[in-house]
């Protein structure tokens, strides 16, 4: 079995027990058939049916995709989805011949709506591979726009912003996805589907969110793990660093921002303490970082001017803080092996930087220049992109929190943010879940509909970042127990995972926040050390 597919067995993966799947061989030899599902599809104008194709248990391949060796019995349904005008998706269903009689929609990652399989070793997301593995009949489809972190689809080939696509992405196409592959499960199985789920995260995260917002009937179920609840904002967050960079004219050496780390993480007070360099804990670290020791030489006073600025995140000319940035606490580099995606402190090739793709397509749509660099940026210009972002950008904010719609239909949501979030600063969720709260009478009302976990020290939808996370076998019983067995958790299991030596290295678990723990520890600490001041 190769490395990549191998994965799909492992127990962080798998959350059902194949003894309870029901072999359904002999109904989809007879219903999964071309003239039958294009029946089915002819109400709808913009979907084509392709091909029909069984796939026995064993080796599945595709072309320039990594071989999977541990397939079992399935049958695909191929389609073209015509998105806009110009731009055609590629949509399929997947139904298992041993089927767990629930569906699952496949979300994507970064601005894409799908995910290869291969990220789902070390990205802590579902695949549709993994989702057959759990007896799921499911769906997913690419909105032409690929299934990678290239983020350059929003750009026609004459260089032009193409903004129905763009439309198709954020609000049309997983929604007409979900209900169509809905009704062709239901069809060719005979038999209404117990359960939907959706799990993604990050950009599939977001995915999440609006199907829940936009259409609360779509899914029983929905995990939403590291959901960018501020767009525009955080574009501007995860291109901070670069532009402080090119503006202050002086490189930090990433030695130093790791040693302030290291001192910060093992401080029992800053651990927990939500960044700000007004405050008193953090002003007295600050101090203390000047003349320390690095492979690079000393922290100088220049550097710790450079790195606070950083710390503090984006502000603009006037002085306005757009919103967070990410502290001293957050590491902003890969680990030594592993995922290297993560971490805006770590340099490409040609000495810049590194930027969030996402981050950096959205500010080239807000200038209508697929080939502009933020690296050049001045301050001045980072405060003029800011207000035509928030003008030409707004609907795509995806900042809406009223999910009353969602919870009148039944529906469960659970998010999970990490607090060690390289990507997303996770004070930007605890405001969001503020506002959230307002739409509710209590907060035990909101609860009954959507709960929101946050792991301390966490990473970015990532086992093995700086904190224990939620796996997606035990984020998914927890959502699978709510949803058809009513339970709601009030804690989630969480781990971190060494991927090298397949074992878990760290176990615990995260209250639901409204009981976390996470404040009143912290408050306490913070009487305890206020002497040491």
């Amino acid at each position: 079995m190769n490395e990549v597919t191998k994965w799909f067995s492992n127990p962080i993966y798998v959350w059902t027990d194949e003894a309870d799947f029901t072999d359904m061989g002999d109904i989809l030899k007879v219903s999964c058939t071309e003239e039958y599902i294009g029946q089915i599809l002819r109400p709808y104008e913009n979907i084509c049916l392709k091909e029909v194709n069984f796939h026995p248990a064993g080796t599945y391949e595709e072309a320039e995709k990594t071989r999977l060796d541990n397939i079992q019995d399935f049958f695909e349904i191929k389609m073209e989805q015509k998105v806009t005008g110009k731009h055609t998706a590629s949509f399929r269903v997947y139904l298992p011949v041993h089927w767990n009689r629930s569906f699952m929609g496949i979300a994507g990652a970064g601005t894409n709506t799908e995910v290869d399989w291969f990220s789902a070793v070390r990205f802590n997301v579902i695949s549709w591979p993994m989702a057959l593995k759990n007896g799921y009949a499911c769906a997913v489809t690419d909105n032409d726009t690929g299934i990678r972190l290239d983020c350059s689809w929003g750009f026609d080939e004459k260089g032009h912003v193409e903004w129905d696509h763009i439309d198709a992405w954020a609000f049309t196409t997983m929604h007409e996805m979900t209900e169509v592959a809905k009704k062709i499960v239901e069809a060719v199985y005979l038999t209404k589907i117990r359960a939907s789920y959706m799990h993604g995260t990050s950009g599939g995260a977001r995915e999440v969110m609006t199907e829940a917002l936009l259409y609360p009937g779509d899914y029983d179920g929905l995990w939403a793990d590291a959901p960018p609840v501020d767009h525009v904002n955080l574009t501007f967050t995860c291109v901070w660093a670069a532009v402080v960079e090119a503006n202050e004219k002086h490189v930090v050496a990433l030695s130093k921002y790791k040693k302030a780390r290291e001192i910060a993480i093992n401080d029992p007070v800053l651990r927990y303490l939500p960044y700000n360099s007004k405050d008193a804990f953090w002003r007295k670290f600050i101090s203390g970082l000047l003349g320390l020791e690095t492979e690079d030489g000393p922290i100088s006073r220049r550097d710790i001017q450079v790195m606070v600025k950083t710390w503090d995140g984006p502000v603009l000319k006037n002085g306005k803080r757009i919103t967070y940035g990410f502290g001293p606490t957050i590491r902003q580099w890969p680990l030594p092996t592993g995922n290297p995606m993560y971490g805006y402190y770590q340099r490409k090739p040609d000495g810049k930087l590194g930027l969030m793709p996402i981050a950096e397509q959205y500010i080239r749509w807000t200038v209508g220049d697929p080939d502009f660099d933020i690296h050049s940026c001045t301050y001045d210009q980072f405060s003029r992109i800011y207000y035509d972002c928030q003008r030409k950008l707004a609907r795509y904010s995806f900042n809406q929190k009223d999910f009353t719609g969602f919870a009148a239909s039944g529906g469960k949501l659970i998010i999970t943010q990490g607090t060690g979030d390289c990507v997303l600063p996770y004070e930007t969720m605890i405001d969001y879940y503020t506002e959230v709260f307002d739409y509710f009478p209590s907060e035990k009302m909101l609860n009954g509909v959507l709960r929101l976990y946050m792991p301390e020290l966490a990473g970015h939808s990532i086992l093995d970042w700086s904190g224990p996370a939620v796996s997606i076998a035990d984020g998914m019983r927890a959502l699978t127990g709510w949803v058809e067995d009513k339970k709601a958790p009030d804690t989630i299991p969480t781990m971190r995972y060494d991927f090298a030596n397949e074992c878990v290295v760290e176990a615990s678990e995260v209250k639901l926040y409204s009981q976390w723990g996470f404040r009143k520890k912290l408050m306490k600490l913070v009487a305890e050390h206020k002497k040491d001041l």
